[in-house]
């Protein structure tokens, strides 16, 4: 019995202990104050007529560190979505019938001389016959007509590369010279 009894005296003891330690660690951890101690030294005061006498202090040699530094450029952002979206594209009805259908979709059916230049005579998917000049917008993805010749039409597309950047595309639609049901 009498061990039980230290036992238990001794285990209420280690518990205050423990309690007390843990209240004033908290105390001390909380304190108000904001300043940090003062290390700095105190100056040494000179008799009158000597110079100051000036203390030694450790003087740490800094290195100058180099500033890590990152140069973008040919680099795409990554943060950027890889797949832009266009802004609001108009709906068909609302396009003029040239930018309606795919540029594959039509059919130089003859070229024009004028005197100022050539023109071709475009057949689009719908049946119908578009006279074109240089500088005309045609297709969906906005291409413009650079060049008409005797039995071509140059038309270039510009498009955004996957990193960005912008990159053009010349397509070229020969004159038909056979019919299609005829060969």
């Amino acid at each position: 019995m009498k061990h039980r009894k230290q036992g238990k005296k001794f285990n209420k003891v280690i518990c205050v202990l423990a309690a007390t330690l843990l209240l004033g660690t908290a105390m001390v951890g909380c304190s108000t104050s904001e300043q940090a101690p003062s290390t700095a030294p105190t100056p040494i005061a000179a008799k009158p007529g000597q110079k100051p006498i000036s203390q030694a202090t450790p003087t740490v040699e800094e290195k100058p560190q180099t500033a890590f530094s990152y140069n973008p450029l040919g680099r795409r952002d990554p943060f950027a979505p890889i797949i832009m979206k266009e802004e609001k594209q108009a709906k068909l009805g609302d396009r003029p019938p040239l930018e309606r259908h795919n540029l594959y979709e039509f059919k130089l059916a003859g070229v024009i001389w004028q005197g100022f230049g050539y023109n071709a005579l475009v057949e689009g998917p719908d049946g119908k016959g578009y006279l074109i000049r240089v500088g005309t917008v045609i297709g969906p993805n906005k291409g413009v007509v650079k060049k008409i010749t005797q039995s071509t039409m140059i038309v270039e597309e510009k498009f955004k590369n996957f990193s960005g950047g912008t990159e053009r595309k010349e397509i070229v639609i020969e004159l038909r010279k056979k019919q299609e049901g005829m060969q």
